[in-house]
């Protein structure tokens, strides 16, 4: 017998509003791209986003549920959760394993140090595998990844479960340096008073653009979710919800990318 939780999305769902249904979406606690209010309800910019395209859809609650990068899609395969609603980088690994929507935001990795304890790092992360220092990163970060690739060794990164974590470790002297996106880091930026500096852009991780992710198989559940998404961004509603959290439209070279384009770009 099929294990329910693991039951697909169903198209009588769409466009039929029902006082009871919902959709359940795992997201990283991030803000400003994702997160959970005290009370339980979902926040930051994908969630609201994803609220506002499954209202239109005639679904009009979304459950929230929060974990590291790295077990966003395996909860998403095990049914834990219907569809990713964290800014999920795309890559090369990720778009062979789940269906993205289009990217919704355009933010690169940026390095965060405090002056005073540790001298101005370069402006990429091979600079940072050159000086030998120690850095922290995310659980699950498409940048574990990427900081491997760049000669940082293994050994030198400490993981932490998300960016509040990772800024308490900078500011402990847990490690001299930390990288994450930019948007977040330029909110706790300013939460933590400016006791930390960034650098960004770095030119080795150019922005490629992060959105939702779907299970492939569910391409009833995609396929509405674009047309919605489409069709925000065709109006200039989507610009003007990301404006609301702090977010600039795309750069010109990305400004008409598609899921479909970017994986096929790696």
């Amino acid at each position: 017998m099929a294990d329910a939780s693991r039951s697909h999305w169903r198209p009588p769902l769409l466009h039929r509003p029902r006082p009871g249904c919902s959709i359940k979406v795992g997201l990283a606690n991030q803000p400003p791209y994702s997160g959970l209010n005290p009370d339980g309800t979902v926040s930051g910019f994908v969630p609201t986003l994803i609220k506002e395209i499954m209202g239109r859809l005639g679904v009009p609650k979304v459950e929230g549920f929060v974990a590291t990068y790295g077990e966003l899609i395996p909860g998403l395969q095990a049914g834990r959760w219907q569809m990713i609603g964290a800014s999920f980088r795309l890559t090369k690994d990720r778009c062979e394993q789940v269906a993205f929507a289009d990217p919704v935001t355009f933010d690169g990795a940026a390095i965060a140090y405090v002056p005073g304890e540790t001298d101005k790092p370069g402006d990429s992360l091979a600079a940072v595998a050159a000086s030998g220092q120690g850095v922290g990163i995310l659980q699950g970060s498409y940048l574990l990844k990427s900081a491997e690739s760049a000669g940082i060794d293994a050994a030198k990164i400490s993981q932490f479960p998300n960016n509040p974590a990772l800024i308490d470790g900078l500011l402990a002297k847990r490690v001299p340096l930390v990288v994450s996106t930019n948007a977040s880091l330029r909110g706790l930026q300013q939460a933590r008073n400016d006791a930390f500096q960034i650098v960004y852009p770095l030119s080795d991780d150019p922005p490629k653009g992060s959105g939702p992710a779907f299970r492939k198989e569910d391409t009833d559940l995609i396929d509405a979710f674009q047309k919605e998404l489409r069709a925000m961004r065709a109006s200039g509603e989507l610009d003007k919800l990301a404006a609301e959290f702090g977010f600039a439209p795309p750069p010109p070279s990305l400004a008409n990318a598609t899921a479909e384009s970017v994986c096929a770009s790696f």
